[in-house]
């Protein structure tokens, strides 16, 4: 990673972290891999959680946390890979080519989203796609960045046996409106665990968006009430000029006292709490939650946000499901 000062910061950065373009292209996802792999090959550390952030003017100034929790001996034998969903036309893989990965996500690429494998920068990705799969429309940030991540996780899971490790997201350009994905998924094998996925989404702007709902036909008549009767939802009605085009699988606008914003503050993590307490007896638990932001005029309104929070869950197995229980609280059984 270059030469470090006595301090531990590297004397010159610009030989680690690199970026370049209008686009948002950097080598966040690269470097990540390499610790990842360092971390859970030499050292035998679990990878938890990969978590990314956006700062500056344009959101180009790029953080990333990743957590990892005590050594298991697994970890040095299964391996690790990126993928890097990004709206402006791109997907990048980083990691090791085990199991034929790279073949079987080129395969799949190509034949659900019409991908074209293009010349990737060995410094910035070992994989890269250029593709127009990904969409956006109107001015309040829809988008169908969570269709196509549940697409890409069934594949991942389902199709390559992979397990899902961490899943994140990020709002690059001037209005935040450029959305990037990350997904780690680890090749467990016969451990493999996680395999029905749901993602629920929570727009400022009133919209619940749910995606991941063929994992969950069980759940949807129980979803669909606890929308409607105790958030007090209604079912989406798109207007007029809208297209057909898919963009989520279930979408629901919120009254306008469920989902409170005053300046910077906001209910979102209350509201998350809220929905996870009532899936957990319906045998979803809570996998993962990040949230982001975009801000539609950003030079006479810096501080009008549209906040969004992406929450993750994974089905349980038996012994793991939780029961609401009359006092409020969890009892396990």
């Amino acid at each position: 990673m270059g030469p470090l000062c006595d301090d531990g910061i590297p004397s010159d950065n610009n030989e680690i972290y690199k970026a370049r373009g209008f686009e948002g292209e950097n080598n966040m996802g690269k470097l990540t891999m390499q610790l990842a792999r360092f971390m859970t090959q030499e050292c035998g550390w679990t990878l938890q959680v990969c978590d990314s952030g956006n700062l500056g003017y344009s959101g180009g100034i790029r953080e990333q946390q990743m957590k990892f929790k005590a050594p298991h001996p697994l970890n040095m034998i299964a391996p690790l890979i990126m993928i890097e969903l990004r709206q402006v036309g791109y997907i990048e893989v980083n990691g090791e080519n085990k199991d034929d990965i790279f073949n079987k996500l080129s395969g799949f690429f190509k034949s659900t989203w019409k991908a074209e494998t293009i010349k990737n920068d060995p410094d910035y990705c070992d994989l890269k796609f250029s593709t127009s799969a990904f969409h956006k429309r109107g001015g309040e940030g829809e988008n169908n960045m969570g269709l196509r991540t549940m697409e890409l996780v069934d594949f991942m899971v389902k199709k390559c046996q992979w397990t899902m490790v961490t899943c994140n997201t990020g709002n690059f350009g001037r209005k935040g409106d450029k959305r990037e994905q990350q997904l780690i998924f680890r090749n467990d094998e016969f451990v493999q665990h996680g395999i029905d996925h749901l993602m629920v989404e929570l727009r400022t702007v009133g919209y619940i968006e749910i995606n991941g709902m063929h994992d969950a036909e069980d759940l949807k008549p129980h979803l669909i009430e606890f929308l409607t009767t105790q958030w007090g939802c209604k079912e989406y009605t798109k207007y007029f000029w809208e297209s057909d085009a898919k963009f989520c699988d279930l979408k629901y606008t919120a009254p306008a006292k469920l989902i409170h914003t005053d300046g910077l503050l906001n209910n979102l993590g209350l509201l998350t709490i809220r929905l996870s307490q009532f899936l957990a007896p319906h045998g979803w638990q809570l996998l993962l939650c990040n949230s982001g932001s975009m801000t539609p005029n950003p030079n006479n309104a810096p501080n009008t946000l549209y906040r969004e929070q992406q929450i993750k869950f994974t089905r349980s197995t038996p012994e793991k499901v939780y029961v609401f229980a009359e006092n409020n609280g969890f009892y396990q059984f």
